[in-house]
């Protein structure tokens, strides 16, 4: 028994041990990480905050090198990927703009927040969210028109906005844009089928059989992604997602039990909206006349949302501005990616949009 006793005693330790260690190694990689974010130019920005919207608390955090400059602000996906816990990846964004993060009703902070009380979600409902907090930013900030950044869920979010009130932006910027869940998927399973009879891929082929040529519910979705289309993916957004995976546990921006709320509203505004508006949504059909400028930039290997929908729905647009920029050797992860070349695009869309607006008074 002593024998015994000893062994559990030291297993005891042991596990002990790990976690103190685990846990310390955490906090220097957060320390590491706050270090480089850190904003210490005199007149730069870094708040982070639950602000009032249309009567709910939703977090943003707001962050630049110069409050001065012109406002970004960015729509994550999902739609329920809140993006504020990854400030590191946004960095180069901060130098000529002020980057701000909101994270949406069901995810993130917000989502915490809520607790049991979280909201029916639609587009349009978030939507409407997104266009308070755009007025929010206008006055606190003192900027007459913002910027929309919108990536995947986030396109669908910001193209509704920029269409209810074009007042209040400069420009939409869509990128990893979905066009529709349907017609993505159809280009996926094609993209996929084609690489595993010209590869031999049995397996690969059996499965897609097996789960059979879309329109897919989201289990049949999952199954596809991880056997037929993950394995696909071009080499920078497989690193981009395991980046991102470190980046929520090490985030300086997270305590540990607010990266288990995080992670515990990842799926929740995807079950509920999946079957339903992202499942029926195709903007060919439902969203082509805006009055203000509409730009998109695009990873030339981008199968998650795939380019060349992208293209054909420019090609439908009605805007007094339109523009769709590819980046090559770029996937969905553009912005993360190759952030030189997406600035490189996104300073001249906002140049041209402004310069319209200017020769238009």
């Amino acid at each position: 028994m002593k024998i015994v006793r000893r062994v559990l005693l030291g297993l005891a330790a042991l596990v002990v041990l790990a976690i103190v260690a685990a846990v310390a190694f955490r906090a220097h990689v957060q320390h590491r990480l706050g270090r480089e974010a850190r904003i210490t130019t005199a007149n730069g920005i870094d708040e982070a905050k639950y602000i009032d919207v249309n009567g709910a608390q939703e977090w943003i955090t707001i962050r630049g090198q110069n409050r001065n400059n012109p406002v970004i602000l960015f729509l994550h996906g999902g739609p329920d990927e809140a993006n504020s816990p990854f400030v590191n990846f946004y960095l180069p964004f901060e130098k000529s703009y002020v980057f701000v993060q909101w994270d949406q009703p069901g995810a993130g902070m917000t989502y915490i927040k809520a607790g049991d009380h979280q909201p029916k979600l639609t587009l349009d409902s978030t939507a409407k969210d997104g266009i308070a907090v755009a007025e929010y930013l206008r006055s606190e900030l003192h900027q007459p028109k913002i910027i929309l950044i919108g990536q995947d869920w986030g396109g669908l979010i910001g193209l509704r906005m920029i269409e209810k009130r074009p007042d209040l932006f400069t420009a939409f910027v869509g990128t990893a844009q979905i066009v529709g869940m349907a017609a993505g998927q159809r280009v996926q399973y094609q993209y996929a089928l084609g690489h595993a009879t010209a590869s031999n891929d049995q397996k690969m082929l059996a499965t897609l059989k097996q789960v059979g040529p879309p329109p897919w519910g989201l289990d049949a979705y999952d199954q596809f992604q991880n056997c037929c289309r993950n394995p696909l993916l071009p080499a920078e957004d497989v690193a981009a997602m395991n980046r991102m995976k470190g980046m929520l546990v090490f985030s300086p921006r997270l305590t540990i039990s607010q990266a288990y709320g995080w992670y515990k509203g990842l799926r929740s505004g995807e079950e509920e909206l999946h079957p339903f508006e992202m499942a029926m949504t195709d903007l060919r059909e439902t969203d082509t006349k805006f009055s203000a400028p509409v730009f998109f930039i695009q990873g030339a290997d981008d199968i998650v949302t795939p380019t060349s929908l992208v293209a054909d729905y420019v090609a439908h647009i009605q805007a007094p501005m339109k523009r769709l920029d590819v980046a090559p050797n770029a996937g969905f992860f553009v912005m993360w990616t190759n952030p030189e070349e997406f600035l490189k695009y996104l300073d001249a869309d906002v140049q041209t949009a402004s310069n319209l607006k200017t020769d238009a008074n």
